[in-house]
Parts: C-alpha cells; structure tokens; sequence
C-alpha cells in the first residue's frame, strides 16, 4: 500500500457517505489521520468503524457547513488536536428535484447556494488561515454542470460554477505562500445523491442532466483516487486547475 499521507492531517467535510466516505476511507489507507463531518451522525459513526483496520485514523464530528460557527469549530478542533492541517477536502454538498429555471422555489435555491457554495467559503475561511503558513493542498468538489448549462438543474448548475470560481480565485491569491487549491468536477457516481436524482426522474437515464458516460456511472473510489492525486506531492505544481472526471460525457 502506497503510504503517500503518513503523518498528515486531513480534514473533510461531508464524509459521512457517497464521495465523502470514500476520500476518507481512502486517505486514511494511505496514513491520514481524518477530521471529517457531517449532519449523519450514525453514519459518521459507520465510518469510523469501517476505517479502523487502516493505516490511518478516521474521527467524526457533527457540523453543518452551512454555519460558519460550526466549520470554525469543526477545524478549530482539528488544529487543537494536531496542531496543523495538511490537505483539505470540502466535498460537502445536495441537489434538489430537477425543474425548470422560474419554477424552482427560492427557498430551494437558498439552501443549495447556502450549503453547496457558501458552506465550501465558511470551511475555506477558517482553513486557509490554518494551512497559509505551512502550504497544503485543498481540493473542493464541483461538478461537470460546472462547465456547462444545466438544464432543469439551475440551482445546483449555478452552484458549481460558483465552486469553481471561488477555487480559482483563492489559488490566485495563496499561491505565493505555497497553498495549492484546486477543484475535481466529476460526472455521474454510484452515490446515493445519484440514486435520489434516478428516482426524481423516473430512472429515464437520457433526462439525467450532463448525460450518462458510455461506461455507466463511476465508482467514486475512482474519482476519490483523484482527489488524492491533487492532495499528494506529485501534484506539488498544480493549482488553480479543475479536473473533469468524468468518463468522457462532457467532452462531445
């Protein structure tokens, strides 16, 4: 087993399942100790238990990125019981049932800009003071309907976008100091948000918006080995960039 993230401390949030769980699972089989969270406590718990044979360690704490109070605290408590952090992952986000542009209700466009956008600022802004002096790698999860239109999908389009932006203009202004921040925009995953977005929709693939990849939906170890790419020293002269993974759906 590769050891690439012995001694380094990870923090990540939305681990408790799908993508999350898996870039978890798969830092601490590489030596990581992981802070990670999420709004599941049982199943931040699973977790847990399941990466108990690793190399690394895993350790869960209840947080909702949407508050910048709870991301405060959620890496405050990583820093006090390491002393730094290495890499970042804010993969935390939700969609919504699909619709079109002027039907979507605000409160539905509040909560998906709230938790997909702002919780990823709220984490990076209590992150970046913490990895600044040190440098690091942090890496945030969009989406391929961040490089595109997204039908139906407006609210949960616009958000990745914004994702992508956010990212690219923090590793302008960090990349002096060594920090490296980046962005993986995958494509359709054997998730349960995927599942969720097959039901809204009838389990009619040819209305999933960005399309279905030639080869099926992507096992998100796959895309979380990716993310483990960017977060390692093989990296070390990667920043600013974002990376579809994505099967080939989006490059027609």
């Amino acid at each position: 087993m590769n050891m690439r993230f012995a001694d380094k401390i990870a923090v990540v949030t939305g681990g408790t399942s799908g993508l999350g769980e898996c870039i978890v699972k798969a830092l601490a089989a590489e030596g990581a100790t992981v802070f990670f969270c999420g709004l599941l406590d049982g199943e931040g718990d699973r977790v847990v238990a399941e990466v108990e044979p690793a190399a690394g360690s895993a350790h869960f704490i209840h947080a909702d990125v949407r508050s910048d109070d709870a991301m405060h605290d959620f890496v405050g408590h990583a820093c006090e019981k390491t002393g730094a952090i290495d890499i970042a992952v804010n993969n935390a986000g939700i969609s919504h049932a699909s619709a079109r542009f002027a039907d979507h209700d605000l409160e539905t466009v509040n909560d998906v800009f709230q938790t997909n956008v702002m919780g990823i600022w709220h984490a990076m802004r209590h992150q970046i003071p913490q990895m600044v002096a040190t440098g690091g790698s942090i890496i945030n999860i969009a989406s391929i309907l961040s490089k595109s239109g997204a039908g139906w999908m407006a609210p949960y389009g616009m958000s990745k976008h914004a994702v992508v932006g956010l990212s690219k203009s923090a590793a302008l202004d960090y990349a002096e100091q060594g920090l490296r921040i980046n962005t993986v925009s995958p494509g359709p995953m054997n998730t349960p948000m995927f599942e969720r977005a097959l039901e809204d929709i009838g389990n009619d693939l040819d209305k999933f918006a960005g399309g279905i990849p030639k080869t099926g939906p992507a096992d998100p170890m796959d895309v979380a080995k990716t993310v483990l790419y960017l977060a390692s020293d093989e990296a070390a002269n990667i920043t600013g960039a974002n990376f579809i993974v994505d099967g080939g759906v989006s490059t027609g």
